[in-house]
């Protein structure tokens, strides 16, 4: 039975912590666990790596936590703070003959050909652009050993998925942003041993859960481990974590890594 690995290369709200110019007591926290980057996620299994999103905090991800091989990509959505470090890609890209796989939702790639429109262009040296190939995803994927399903949920007027990633033995869920969970996307969370979900903080936002929706639901989703992930500066680590325990659910931060076995 080959274990899962994962690692939450990010865990920040869109502005990360600390926020530029704020001066609360979570931004300016000697804290390490109160430093967010932006979200992100690293899985792997026997000797096949992915990654969910790339911040732009992503480079410093890679380098802080040493990641060496990417075989595929995938993009929950097109907001900033989920593909800015996509030119980062660059050097995983041409480890692949025909390009690294980037998959993600139609709408996603056309966004994202809009934004990084330089990628498909032939007049550039090859070595000066990703090596990509642009793949849209509506159904289960397969990457070596792992089955990834989008979970189509909404966050604002933008397209945007979660992912559901199994192995034969192992399964777990993955949603940075949202601001609901569908009963159809909810009946594809069942039976899992992780779910990663969006808890953005205390106050209500149109385009995303709060802690307390994000609770209500992992309660629902019932797997047997619960993480939030997509946090801001309204939340202390440790008063969080305080917070979450009675209802079991691990509020992690940035390198947080576990494996499913």
């Amino acid at each position: 039975m080959s274990p899962l690995h994962y690692t939450l290369l990010g865990t920040g709200g869109s502005h990360g912590i600390p926020s530029i110019g704020c001066k609360c007591s979570v931004c300016t926290s000697p804290e390490p666990k109160n430093n967010r980057r932006r979200c992100s996620l690293h899985l792997s299994c026997e000797n096949t790596h992915i990654v969910i999103d790339t911040p732009p905090d992503f480079r410093e991800q890679v380098l802080t936590f040493a990641l060496s091989q990417i075989d595929a990509l995938f993009l929950t959505h097109a907001h900033a703070d989920h593909i800015m470090g996509f030119d980062d890609v660059r050097r995983f890209s041409h480890q692949h003959a025909t390009g690294l796989p980037v998959y993600s939702h139609p709408e996603t790639l056309t966004q994202m050909h809009t934004k990084f429109d330089y990628v498909l262009q032939t007049s550039y040296a090859p070595d000066a652009v990703p090596n990509i190939r642009f793949i849209p995803q509506e159904t289960a994927t397969q990457i070596g050993p792992l089955t990834i399903t989008p979970l189509p949920v909404p966050h604002g007027p933008i397209a945007t998925y979660g992912y559901r990633i199994e192995t034969a033995h192992h399964a777990l869920a993955y949603i940075p942003d949202c601001q609901a969970i569908p009963v159809a996307t909810l009946h594809l969370l069942e039976d899992l041993d992780l779910m990663i979900l969006n808890a953005l903080r205390p106050q209500p936002h149109p385009h995303h859960l709060t802690i307390e929706q994000s609770v209500n639901y992992l309660k629902q989703i019932n797997a047997r481990t619960s993480l939030i992930t997509h946090i801001t500066h309204k939340s202390d680590h440790h008063a969080l974590q305080k917070q979450l325990t009675p209802d079991h659910i691990i509020v992690p931060w940035d390198g947080y890594t576990g494996t499913l076995t």
